[in-house]
């Protein structure tokens, strides 16, 4: 007789984890952080550091062990090994959906989020590198990457600011070029996992060739 498989910790149930044990990170940016580390073109990426970084490098404080283990099992097999699945082109990866409210607190909250998504990406794809030697294709998406980060840090920067009027027809239109930039991330993103995962799996079949460069 078959036993059946051990059903997988759900979404919810790894968000509650990591706001039970204060995880400095927000959930939508994990999920960028470990989408970065699968793509790393760094070989064997390991989950197992990609769950201290979000603390800061260590474990947090646990009462038991059997605690760490729970924590472990879910941010793993709950998260990490369902992100896997969007290393091939028929399950791009995801932003997580948020729904914009087109008020000045909305509207911050939402190019905040994106601006840590885009950030919680390179952060796992460079790992403790400050330079990779990605390929062509990689390089080109994190290029673009990176100005639209820029323009969700500026979106964040003017929308906070109280002294900037923000009349009605003002926030409809940056939401609406704010949304726009949404299919374009995800585009990138899945463009530098695509040519990394590439990469990594030529590298893996011939040894002998030339290993990425990390500085």
């Amino acid at each position: 007789m078959n036993m059946p498989a051990p059903k997988r910790t759900s979404l919810a149930k790894v968000a509650g984890l990591l706001k039970r044990y204060q995880c400095p990170v927000p959930f939508h940016a994990v999920r960028a952080l470990f989408m970065g580390s699968l793509a790393s073109p760094v070989p064997d990426p390991s989950p197992i550091q990609a769950v201290q970084t979000l603390w800061g490098g260590e474990f947090p404080p646990f009462d038991t062990l059997d605690d760490l283990n729970n924590l472990l099992h879910a941010l793993v097999d709950g998260l990490w090994n369902r992100l896997t699945v969007h290393q091939t082109a028929g399950k791009p990866f995801k932003l997580t959906r948020t729904q914009v409210r087109q008020t000045r607190e909305g509207l911050h909250h939402y190019a905040m989020v994106r601006k840590q998504e885009i950030e919680a990406f390179m952060d796992g794809l460079f790992g403790p590198h400050d330079e990779l030697d990605l390929p062509e294709t990689a390089r080109d998406a994190v290029d673009t990457l990176g100005q639209i980060r820029a323009m969700f840090e500026g979106a964040t920067n003017l929308l906070a600011d109280a002294d900037v009027p923000a009349a009605p027809d003002s926030l409809t239109g940056l939401a609406d070029n704010l949304q726009a930039l949404e299919p374009i991330v995800e585009q990138e993103i899945n463009a530098v996992v695509l040519s990394c995962t590439r990469a990594r799996r030529q590298l893996l079949a011939d040894p002998r060739g030339p290993k990425p460069t990390v500085h």
